[in-house]
This record gives structure tokens, C-alpha cells and sequence, in this order.
């Protein structure tokens, strides 16, 4: 989601689009065969970049969102699931196939490093208002990193298929249940659960040899608190509105 909650930026393994929240509108930014790009899979924002992640071809790539030229472009990752730029310039990566949260640096990002191992399943992740880096894993774990010295915290376990993550304007975490096709908040005070929508086009199952997670459900929360999702069952794009 943009920074003034006007746009959401999409990964849809062909391409990079843009939608217009208000009109849902959408436009091209990257698309395969046509840019520079590798199939990407999840995308996150910096302040200068499109932080792109594609399992598929094990890259993670940073699109300069000016001009669209590549910053740094890193391959032979093991099933990169999602990547975050942090203000440093440094890429933090969720190898999916290595269990691992790693650092990626120098110009090119051929620096690597992993910083935390042992991860089961991390699928996707967001840096929260508190500087703490915040995890899902398939295993049913919202997992907190302290990127000062990567020691880990358990918010909440017993979720199911957790996917896609976002922090609501009042500190709360809303988690994409895939496997049970719905959204959750989570209170990080307390790990607590709350079900917000249920019964979603969310979910789609993995075909033979693929990665569980295939197409991430994404989610994004606007300073309204206008919740965002993608649904891989009917390919669409959903928001939900606070009570």
C-alpha cells in the first residue's frame, strides 16, 4: 500500500501492477517479457524501491520506483517467500526452503548472510511500529524478530496456514488464514485471536511439488484501517471495512 493509501502495489507472478483504491483501476508498472523482472511472487515497498521476491526463479529484485531501472537483482536464494529493504540498504530475505531469515548487502546484494535458521515455513513478513520484524509461518507461529540481535518471540501459534500480514493503526496484526480462509487479528500484547471475515476466495491449494504457500495471500491495512486482500481463488482484490 502506498503511503498515502491511495495505491496498492500487486504481484501477480506476470507482472507488477497498481490499483487505484478508490476506483480499483488498474495499471501496469513491470510485466514479463516486457521489463526486466523474474515472475515475481510478493512485493513490499521502501521508500526509494519495489522489493520484489519470486520463489520460482529464487530471485529478490529492487525496481527503482522512479524510473523503474533495477537497483539489485540477487539469485540462488532457496525459495525466497518475501524480502523487506530495511533503511540501511540491506534486504532481509525469507528463504522458505532453508528455514531461514537472511541479510542481504553490498551494492549488488551478493552479501549474504543468514541471521536466523530453524524457521518453519516462513512465508511472509512486515517491520512493525515497534522496529520488530514480524513473521508468519506455515507451521501456525506469528514469530517477532528483534533485528538488534535476531533473538525471536512467539506472538501467537495455532493459526492456520498463515500467509499475509499487515498492522492495523492500533498496533494489531491482521493474518491471512489461508487454510481456514480468513482473517485474523492478532493483539501482539497478548497473542489473543479475533476473527474479522470468514468464508474468503482465499486459500488455493498447492499443486504436486510446488511450495504450500504457491500464490501468498497478501494483506494491507490503510491508516483508516481499511483492510486489504488478494484472493487466488478468484484472482481479485478485496477490502474490508473497520466497524
Amino acid at each position: 500500500l502506498s503511503e498515502d493509501g491511495k495505491t496498492l502495489f500487486v504481484a501477480h507472478l506476470f507482472g507488477l501492477r497498481a490499483v487505484d483504491t478508490a476506483s480499483g483501476k488498474l495499471s501496469d508498472i513491470a510485466r514479463m517479457h516486457g521489463d526486466p523482472i523474474e515472475y515475481p511472487f510478493a512485493v513490499t515497498l521502501s521508500k526509494d524501491h519495489y522489493v520484489m521476491s519470486s520463489w520460482f526463479t529464487g530471485t529478490v529484485q529492487l525496481l527503482n520506483r522512479k524510473d523503474k531501472s533495477t537497483k539489485a537483482m540477487a539469485h540462488g536464494l532457496a525459495a525466497p517467500m518475501d524480502a523487506v529493504e530495511l533503511a540501511d540498504g540491506s534486504v532481509l530475505v525469507l528463504e522458505l526452503a532453508a528455514g531461514a531469515l537472511t541479510q542481504l548487502g553490498g551494492a549488488d546484494l551478493h552479501d549474504k548472510k543468514q541471521v536466523v535458521t530453524g524457521l518453519q515455513g516462513p512465508t511472509q513478513m512486515v517491520v512493525g511500529k515497534d522496529g520488530g520484524l514480524y513473521i508468519t509461518e506455515l507451521s501456525g507461529r506469528l514469530i517477532r524478530v528483534d533485528a538488534s540481535d535476531w533473538s525471536q518471540k512467539t506472538i501467537t501459534e495455532g493459526l492456520a496456514g498463515p500467509e499475509g500480514l499487515a498492522q492495523t493503526p492500533t498496533g494489531k496484526f491482521i493474518v491471512a488464514e489461508a487454510a481456514k480462509r480468513q482473517l485474523t487479528e492478532v493483539d501482539p500484547a497478548n497473542g489473543s485471536k479475533r476473527v474479522i471475515a470468514s468464508d474468503l476466495p482465499i486459500g488455493f491449494e498447492a499443486g504436486p511439488g510446488l511450495p504450500p504457500p504457491y500464490l501468498t495471500t497478501g494483506v494491507a491495512v490503510a491508516a483508516d484501517g481499511t483492510v486489504y486482500f488478494s484472493a487466488d481463488r478468484d484472482s481479485g482484490i478485496y477490502k474490508i471495512k473497520p466497524n
